[in-house]
């Protein structure tokens, strides 16, 4: 797995939306070698690569769901508000980590014991967001707050990272660190194609595409690749409303989902790319969204390719290393074949 060690890097910075601060820094301390690096008033980090011929943008959100602190209790424990796509469902019983200014404070979010219930309560029912509290180890909000703890403080669930079996990873976070480093490797490869290319790590993704749409706004690129996640079918107990989406056959075309789709144009010539180069690749319908709605709709040519992961959105997402490492080698080839 080369390049495991940059990616653990990159996937261990925390970067709730709207918090995304270290995760942006250790991108930026990586690319900065590869030409000049700006952050615009958003957020957003851009890395400009000068060449010739049509505007090419390639964006990754390098945000991720957490929470944050929403209220400090006499007692010291904190409430929460959840930032992005959390399930309620997988909250209990988690490893936290509160970031503050002064640094990291531990934490985990309680539950209710099953020595405590009661036949009147319902054992199964999720307990909401709104319910729960995260315990770091006080007895008031005055020892909360010479911790450094403070409201917003943002909150990420803890992010072990650990290989399964020969070419499976497993993190919080894969979604969108996979694509954060895809464009890290095409900073490096493309650095001497003299292209006129801007590679986008964007900001707040997950609560609205609002980084993308600035840079929509300011960018006004010709061609736009978001490279994001797309989420498998290929494990137990789902149906395939969808085409199937596995493991290990390469990353994915996103013709459309509940918002976008595809330009015919950029999904033909992909097509053509992957096939020509003998690179595996696949191609789906799904739900959800990315960063590519809100950049196509400022008129430029517009694809999203992602890469399969299981169990998104939860603390233990997998992809498989050799979709990765495809990605990579498709889109070099595909901007490097750019304008069509």
């Amino acid at each position: 797995m080369k390049g495991l060690d940059v990616f653990e890097k990159i996937i261990k910075a925390p970067g709730v939306s709207g918090y995304e601060e270290p995760v942006r820094e250790a991108i930026k301390e990586i690319v900065s070698q590869y030409g000049d690096t700006r952050v615009d008033n958003m957020g957003n980090l851009i890395l400009e690569l000068p060449g010739d011929g049509p505007h090419i943008a390639v964006v990754a959100h390098m945000d991720e769901i957490g929470m944050v602190v929403s209220n400090i209790e006499e007692d010291g424990y904190l409430r929460v508000m959840k930032i992005g796509g959390v399930k309620d469902s997988l909250l209990l019983g988690r490893h936290v980590t509160i970031h503050t200014e002064s640094g990291s404070v531990n934490g985990v979010i309680g539950h209710k014991a099953p020595h405590l219930t009661t036949d009147k309560d319902k054992k199964d029912e999720i307990v909401p967001w709104t319910s729960t509290f995260v315990d770091i180890g006080v007895s008031s909000k005055e020892e909360a707050e010479k911790m450094g703890v403070d409201v917003p403080n943002p909150i990420t669930f803890l992010k072990p990272f650990r290989k399964l079996g020969k070419d499976v990873i497993s993190g919080r976070g894969l979604d969108n660190r996979v694509g954060c480093y895809a464009l890290i490797k095409l900073a490096e490869k493309l650095a001497g194609a003299n292209k006129h290319i801007s590679l986008v790590w964007s900001v707040q993704e997950e609560i609205g595409l609002r980084g993308a749409k600035v840079v929509g706004n300011t960018l006004k690129p010709d061609y736009v690749i978001a490279v994001d996640t797309y989420t498998t079918s290929d494990s137990p107990g789902l149906k395939s409303f969808y085409k199937p989406i596995k493991f290990g056959e390469g990353p994915v075309l996103r013709m459309v989902d509940i918002r976008a789709i595809a330009s015919p144009k950029m999904v033909k010539h992909f097509r053509k790319v992957g096939e020509g180069n003998n690179i595996p690749f696949q191609y789906g319908v799904t739900g959800g969204t990315t960063d590519g709605m809100a950049l196509q709709e400022h008129g430029a040519l517009t694809i999203s390719i992602g890469v399969p992961v299981r169990y998104s959105h939860s603390t233990v997402e997998c992809a498989n290393w050799k979709d990765i490492s495809g990605l990579v080698e498709l889109l070099e080839c595909g901007i490097k074949e750019l304008p069509i």
